[in-house]
């Protein structure tokens, strides 16, 4: 067999050529893709600020109680906050130590770390990456700037993906509906393929399974079905008081007039007896900036002067129950009635209610719009709102309420 030695000489000299060609390429793109994507694990803490927060690592099954601090966490960890608990996670670059993120984490709220990372080297052109999965309760979020990388921060709930930016929003989670309102900066929030790109001061709200419904206003309705136009079952809760059990209890009817739909109490009766109509809220209201109350109420009959012996038996009363920043249980009561005391006898205000709150005189038959006095986050400083009763009571009333709107801006 006949040897070619300038044959053989090419091909390994071809064959030298591509493997340094391949070395030149494959080494500089490895060394790069090391440099822009390795990553390290951020710096991850949990403050309690009040009750006991359960914590769960991913490589336990069971849970532990955190009342002050928790350092190192890693990802994969969750935690549950239950009612009335209130706690702070702190997200930093594993580099410096700057805070890349902070989360305040409300009560009954259901939360997973999935991925917080950051670029190991400074010449990498990522972002530090935050992903946080929420399947319930209430998360308000503050990015911080970093002029030198900017923190891309998603937050993941079953009706769809937010991306916040450099700024401040809060996310209100509940099983059918996502809320997202941004206080400053920027956010992205994507539902079956559409987006909504909110700005400051504006919200936005993703019923599950549907795509946003685009930018609103901040201010939205903690009352559900506020102006009756779906049933009852469901959204209000129907009860009676009586004092004669043989008596006929008192009623609340829907009643569509001049475009609105009202909600009638009425009664006739000998002895006392009180109709209420309940919305359980359960909104936790730390985080809100303003909360302003509006209705329409009219009485058309009512057979007690005022409100009565101890002031408590007004045609239609108010009671909204909330909880102070100590979880005490708390109400606020407002009555009104048309029937004047000719006596001077019958108190103006409830004397049983543990707050002295003038009751309004208004116009008999005569729609009147009301608004409480101010903003009930100033005044009242409740940190949750638990229910809103409006209620007939006396022997005989009839009643009228409509428009309801507990309006909170966050």
């Amino acid at each position: 067999m006949r040897r070619n030695p300038e044959r053989l000489a090419w091909t390994v000299l071809g064959i030298s050529l591509l493997i340094c060609v391949t070395l030149a390429i494959s080494v500089p793109l490895a060394i790069r893709s090391f440099i822009n994507d390795t990553a390290d694990i951020s710096r991850i803490k949990l403050e309690v600020q009040q009750g006991t927060v359960l914590v769960r690592r991913l490589s336990t099954d069971d849970p532990i109680g955190v009342t002050t601090q928790l350092d190192n966490l890693l990802e994969g960890t969750t935690i549950r906050a239950d009612e009335n608990v209130q706690a702070l996670l702190t997200i930093e670059s594993p580099n410096n130590g700057a805070t890349l993120m902070i989360v305040q984490i409300y009560g009954s709220t259901n939360l997973a770390i999935t991925l917080a990372r950051s670029p190991r080297f400074q010449a990498s052109g990522l972002p530090h990456r935050e992903i946080l999965t929420i399947d319930g309760g209430r998360l308000r979020v503050t990015v911080s700037p970093d002029i030198a990388r900017p923190t891309d921060v998603r937050i993941i709930s079953p009706q769809a993906t937010t991306v916040l930016h450099e700024g401040s929003g809060s996310i209100d989670v509940t099983n059918d509906e996502l809320q997202v309102t941004v206080h400053d900066g920027t956010a992205d929030v994507t539902a079956l393929g559409a987006t909504v790109t909110l700005t400051q001061s504006q919200r936005t709200q993703v019923v599950l399974g549907q795509p946003p419904t685009g930018a609103l206003s901040p201010e939205r309705n903690l009352i559900v079905n506020g102006n009756f136009r779906d049933s009852l079952d469901g959204t209000w809760e129907i009860s009676n008081d009586l004092q004669e059990p043989n008596e006929s209890p008192g009623s609340v009817s829907i009643l569509a007039e001049s475009g609105r739909r009202l909600a009638v109490f009425d009664r006739s009766g000998v002895y006392h007896a009180e109709t209420d109509l309940k919305q359980v809220i359960d909104k936790d209201v730390r985080d809100f900036r303003s909360l302003k109350l509006h209705f329409v109420v009219e009485v058309s009959n009512q057979d007690v002067p005022v409100c009565g012996q101890a002031g408590s038996e007004c045609p239609l009363m108010l009671k909204l129950d909330y909880k102070d920043s100590n979880g005490t249980d708390r109400s606020y009561i407002q009555g009104f009635y048309y029937k004047p005391d000719d006596n001077n006898v019958n108190p103006n205000y409830c004397t049983s209610c543990g707050s002295r709150v003038e009751h309004i005189r208004v116009p008999q038959n005569f729609p009147y719009t009301y608004d409480f006095p101010g903003d009930l986050i100033t005044l009242l400083q409740p940190a949750q709102i638990t229910a809103i009763t409006f209620y007939a009571s006396g022997h005989s009333y009839r009643s009228v309420v409509a428009e309801i709107e507990l309006l909170g801006e966050q």
